[in-house]
C-alpha cells in the first residue's frame, strides 16, 4: 500500500510539472515582451509599426497566447488583442478580464512586483502573467502592466493528459462538483499545496490536487486517475507464488528448476534482454511478443503499451520542435544560440543565410569566428560577462557597411539557475533610423517656418504703423487740406496714396498668412444671410467689373439662406476668387457664383470663361508669393498670396479648396466649408484639382439641372 501511495504521489507530481510548465512559460515570454524598449516606446506613442509588426494574430498564436492586454500606468487600456491559438482568428476579449483591470486585480504595482496565477472565467479558466513595462535593460519607470492569457480549456488539458499519460479530471472550485471533489475541497481550501491519494475502485487510484488563483484563493480542483492492475497483478502473482511453493515442497529439486525455467526465468530472461536491446538501439519501434496467457503475457503487453505512448510522446516532441523551428525561421531577426564557449548550438534561417553558412557548418563554430555581424557583436555586448553576471545585455551598433542593428544577449539559465547558453538576437534597424533622422529634421524645419512666421507677424505691425500715416498725410495732401498744388505735386501725392495703399494691403495679407502658419489667426463666427453678403462682394468688385463689361452673376439653392462662418474672412475669401476672375477675363465676359448645399456643407464656386492656366503652372497655384508665369505677373498687377490665403482661411474653417481649368477656356475655383462652423481648425487639408469632367461647362450645366435662384 505504502509503494502505490508513493508511485501515485510521483505522478501526480508529473502532472502539477506539466500545469507549473505552462505557467512558467506565459510568465516568462510575458516579461521577454514586457522588458523591451519598443514595448516600453508603444506604451507612449501607440505607433502603428508596433501592431503591424509584432501584434499579428499569427504571432499570438504561434506564442500560444490567447489574450494580450498593455494597460498604462494610470490603468488605462492602450490596447487589446484576443485570437483562438488555433485558428488565429480574433475572438472576444473575456469582459471578466477586463473588469479585473478596472478594479486593479492585475495590475502591477512596483518595478519588481509581476503577477501570475489562475482566474475564473465566464468561458474556461485561465493562466494570467502581468510584468510590469520596462526598458530592455530592466530599468524603469514603470509605464504599465503587460497581461498575457492562456485559456486552461479541454484542449489544453487534453494535451496534458497526453503528456503525463494519466486521465484527468478538473472542475472550478466556484461550481458545483462531483460528491468525492466537494469531500475534499475543505482541506484545500486550508493548504491547497498537498496532495491527496486514495483508491477509487480496486481498479484504479486517483490523486487530488488544487491550483491557486492570482490572490491566493483555490481555483481549481483536479484529479488524476492510475490504474492499480500491475499492484493487483503482483498480489495475484503472489498468490500463485505462495501455492507454487506449497507444491514445490511436493516436487523433486529437478522439477522444480525445470518448472520455473520453463515459466517464468527463461521468459524474465527474453524480457529483460528485450529491454537492454530496445535501450541500447533507442529503436522505440520494436515490440515484445510472449505467448501463453499469463502475467508475464499480461506484463509483456502493458511493456508494448508503453513503448507506444514513449513513442507517441516522442512524435509529438518532434512535431513541437519542428513548429518551433518553423517559428524562429520565419523571424527576420538573425537568432543565435551559444554555449559557454560561445560555440553555436543553433541558428535560425535568417542567422545562416547573414553569415553565408548551413547549419551543420555552423554547429560548434565560434561565433567570434564566423563572417557577418554575430562576432561584432559579441564583442560589443561583452557577451562574456553574462555568463558571470546573469544580465540581460541589449543595445544599437553601427556596422562598417553603416548599417544599424539593435542587439540584445539573454542568458538562458537551467532548472538550477545556472546558465547553460545565451540566445543573441539581432535585427536591423537602420530604415527606423533613418525615418526617426527624417521627423526629426522636419521638426526643426517646423520650428524654424513657426518662428519665421511669428517673425514676419511681428514686422508686419511694425511696419503698417508708419505705413498709414505715410497713407493719411499723402491723402490730406492730396484733398489739399495744407494748401494748393500744382498739377505734378497732385499726381506724385497721389502716386504715393496709391503706392501705400497697395504696400498696405500686400502687408495685411502678409499678416495673415503669418497668423495662420503661427497658430494666432483666431475665428469670430457668426451666423449670416448668405445671400446678401455674395452681392455684397458683387458690389465691391462691381468697378472693376465695369470697366471690363464683365457680367457677374450669382446664383443660390433656395434652402440656403444662412450659414455660420467668420464673415469678414468669408468676404476675404471671395473677394480674392472673384477678383481674380475678374482680372484674368476677357472684355465682355460672364463671370458666375455658385452656392449649393451639399450635406453638412455649402459648396461655392466661382467661374470664369477667361484666359485659363496651363496645366504645367497649376502646381504653382496656392503658394505663397507664386504666379503662373512672368508674363501674368507683369500684365496683371499681383503678389500671390491672395489663393494661399483663401486655402488657409478654408482649411481654418474646416474645408477645403479645388480648381478646375483648360487654357482659352477659363477657370473654376471653388471650396466647401460647413454650413454650421466648424471647431476643429485643423489645417490639414488639401487643395484638390477637379477631375477631367468637371469642367466649368460641366460646372455650368450642372448649375442649371439644379433648383436655384439666378441673380
Amino acid at each position: 500500500m505504502e509503494l502505490e501511495q508513493a508511485d501515485t504521489l510521483e505522478n501526480v507530481e508529473r502532472v502539477q510539472n506539466a500545469v507549473a510548465t505552462e505557467q512558467g512559460y506565459l510568465d516568462y515570454i510575458v516579461q521577454d515582451w514586457a522588458c523591451w524598449d519598443d514595448t516600453y516606446q508603444f506604451i507612449e506613442d501607440k505607433n502603428q509599426e508596433y501592431i503591424n509588426v509584432d501584434l499579428q494574430n499569427q504571432t499570438l498564436s504561434g506564442i500560444n497566447v490567447n489574450v494580450m492586454i498593455f494597460v498604462n500606468s494610470t490603468g488605462e487600456v492602450v490596447y487589446v488583442k484576443s485570437v483562438d491559438t488555433q485558428t488565429a482568428e480574433e475572438i472576444p476579449v473575456p469582459e471578466g478580464l477586463l473588469a479585473m483591470i478596472e478594479d486593479g486585480s492585475l495590475l502591477t504595482k512596483e518595478e519588481d512586483d509581476p503577477i501570475s496565477g489562475f482566474v475564473l472565467l465566464d468561458e474556461d479558466p485561465m493562466f494570467i502573467a502581468c510584468h510590469p513595462i520596462l526598458t530592455t535593460k530592466y530599468e524603469g519607470p514603470s509605464r504599465g502592466t503587460l497581461i498575457f492569457g492562456r485559456y486552461f480549456d479541454d484542449d489544453l488539458l487534453d494535451s496534458f493528459k497526453k503528456v503525463t499519460r494519466s486521465s484527468l479530471l478538473m472542475y472550478r472550485a466556484d461550481e458545483k462538483m462531483p460528491t468525492d471533489f466537494q469531500t475534499k475541497i475543505k482541506n484545500f481550501s486550508e493548504n491547497s499545496d498537498k496532495i491527496m491519494v486514495e483508491p477509487i475502485n480496486e481498479e484504479q487510484i486517483a490523486g487530488y490536487f488544487g491550483l491557486k488563483d492570482i490572490k491566493g484563493h483555490l481555483a481549481l480542483l483536479i484529479r488524476a486517475d492510475f490504474p492499480r492492475e500491475l499492484y493487483l497483478h503482483g498480489e495475484k502473482t503472489l498468490n500463485y507464488m505462495y501455492f507454487f511453493l506449497l507444491l514445490t515442497g511436493l516436487m523433486t529439486g529437478i522439477g522444480v528448476k525445470f518448472v520455473l525455467d520453463k515459466l517464468f526465468i527463461s521468459r524474465l530472461v527474453e524480457i529483460d534482454d528485450f529491454v537492454t536491446k530496445v535501450r541500447s538501439e533507442k529503436d522505440l519501434s520494436k515490440r515484445l511478443s510472449l505467448e501463453d496467457d499469463d502475467e508475464l503475457y499480461r506484463l509483456s503487453k502493458e511493456i508494448n503499451g508503453m513503448l507506444n505512448e514513449i513513442y507517441l510522446a516522442e512524435q509529438e516532441l518532434k512535431a513541437q520542435a519542428r513548429e518551433k523551428k518553423v517559428l524562429l525561421d520565419s523571424l527576420n531577426e538573425l537568432t543565435v544560440f551559444m554555449d559557454p564557449e560561445l560555440r553555436i548550438i543553433w541558428a535560425n534561417k535568417a542567422a545562416l543565410e547573414h553569415m553565408k553558412m548551413d547549419l551543420e557548418e555552423a554547429i560548434g563554430v565560434c561565433i567570434k569566428a564566423v563572417p557577418g555581424i554575430s562576432g561584432s557583436l559579441v564583442e560589443y555586448l561583452h557577451v562574456e560577462q553574462i555568463f558571470t553576471t546573469g544580465e540581460k545585455k541589449s543595445g544599437e551598433f553601427v556596422a562598417k557597411d553603416g548599417k544599424v542593428w539593435f542587439a540584445q544577449a539573454i542568458p538562458v539559465p537551467d532548472e538550477q539557475g545556472k546558465i547553460i547558453g545565451i540566445l543573441q538576437t539581432c535585427r536591423d534597424i537602420t530604415e527606423r533610423k533613418e525615418a526617426e533622422r527624417l521627423l526629426h529634421e522636419k521638426q526643426i524645419a517646423e520650428v524654424a517656418n513657426r518662428t519665421k512666421s511669428e517673425f514676419l507677424a511681428n514686422m508686419s505691425h511694425e511696419l503698417r504703423t508708419p505705413l498709414n500715416s505715410i497713407i493719411g498725410f499723402s491723402d490730406l495732401l492730396h484733398e489739399k487740406v495744407y494748401g494748393e498744388l500744382n498739377e505734378k505735386q497732385t499726381k506724385a501725392v497721389g502716386n504715393i496714396s496709391r503706392s501705400g495703399k497697395h504696400l498696405l494691403s500686400l502687408i495685411n495679407d502678409i499678416l495673415d498668412l503669418s497668423k495662420v502658419e503661427a497658430g494666432k489667426l483666431e475665428l469670430n463666427y457668426k451666423e449670416f444671410e448668405l445671400i446678401s453678403k455674395l452681392k455684397t462682394i458683387k458690389n465691391l468688385l462691381s468697378p472693376i467689373a465695369d470697366r471690363k463689361n464683365i457680367e457677374v452673376k450669382i446664383a443660390v439653392d433656395k434652402d440656403l439662406t444662412t450659414i455660420c462662418a467668420d464673415d469678414a474672412r468669408f468676404v476675404q475669401i471671395l473677394y480674392n476668387l472673384l477678383d481674380n476672375a475678374i482680372k484674368f477675363s476677357h472684355e465682355n465676359g460672364l463671370v458666375k457664383i455658385e452656392a449649393k448645399k451639399k450635406g453638412d456643407l455649402v459648396e461655392i464656386k466661382v467661374t470664369d470663361n477667361g484666359i485659363g492656366i496651363k496645366a504645367e503652372d497649376q502646381y504653382k497655384l496656392f503658394k505663397p508669393f507664386s504666379q503662373v508665369d512672368s508674363f501674368s505677373s507683369k500684365k496683371f498687377q499681383g503678389t500671390g498670396l491672395g489663393l494661399s490665403l483663401v486655402k488657409q482661411i478654408v482649411n481654418l474653417h474646416g474645408g477645403y479648396v479645388w480648381f478646375s481649368s483648360k487654357i482659352g477656356e477659363g477657370s473654376t475655383f471653388a471650396f466647401t466649408i460647413p454650413i454650421k462652423g466648424n471647431d476643429r481648425n485643423d489645417g490639414n487639408n488639401e487643395v484638390k484639382p477637379l477631375n477631367d469632367t468637371e469642367t466649368a461647362e460641366n460646372l455650368e450645366s450642372e448649375g442649371k439641372n439644379k433648383n436655384i435662384n439666378q441673380f
